[in-house]
């Protein structure tokens, strides 16, 4: 526990003396330069956001919308899809293909398809995402 907290304290304590010294000189309602932000969007993916904004004094809710607006590309948030694309094998020893779609909520819906009706898998999946849960 000594180790997590010596090494969270050597990686907090050179922005948060950046950040105080900043709150020092700014003028009054001046916003927190994005330069800060990131340092602490980028400790607050390791340590988590309560940690670092309790350290920090920052809103919690601000560090977190930053953190999550912040998430690498290829990695989608809890509310959106993810959509995936693969290609279709030249030839297929199967007699059927099987899609399954899952929301964030647990719904799910399988698709078993023969050969040759991919065309409607697309609306269907449409559907499934644009239900009211």
């Amino acid at each position: 526990m000594k180790t997590k907290s010596k090494s969270f304290l050597s990686k907090v304590r050179p922005v948060r003396h950046e950040l105080e010294a900043w709150r020092r000189t700014r003028k009054h309602r001046d916003r927190i330069p994005d330069s800060l932000w990131k340092a602490m969007t980028e400790l607050a993916r390791v340590f988590g956001v309560s940690r670092v904004s309790q350290a920090m004094g920052v809103e919690y809710y601000g560090l977190k919308e930053r953190v999550q607006g912040s998430e690498p590309v290829g990695r989608s948030s809890d509310n959106q899809a993810a959509f995936v694309e693969l290609p279709m094998p030249a030839q297929t020893p199967q007699n059927e293909y099987l899609v399954e779609l899952e929301d964030r909520l647990g719904a799910k819906m399988t698709l078993r398809l023969a050969p040759g009706s991919s065309a409607e898998v697309l609306a269907l999946a449409q559907a499934f995402w644009r239900r009211q849960p």
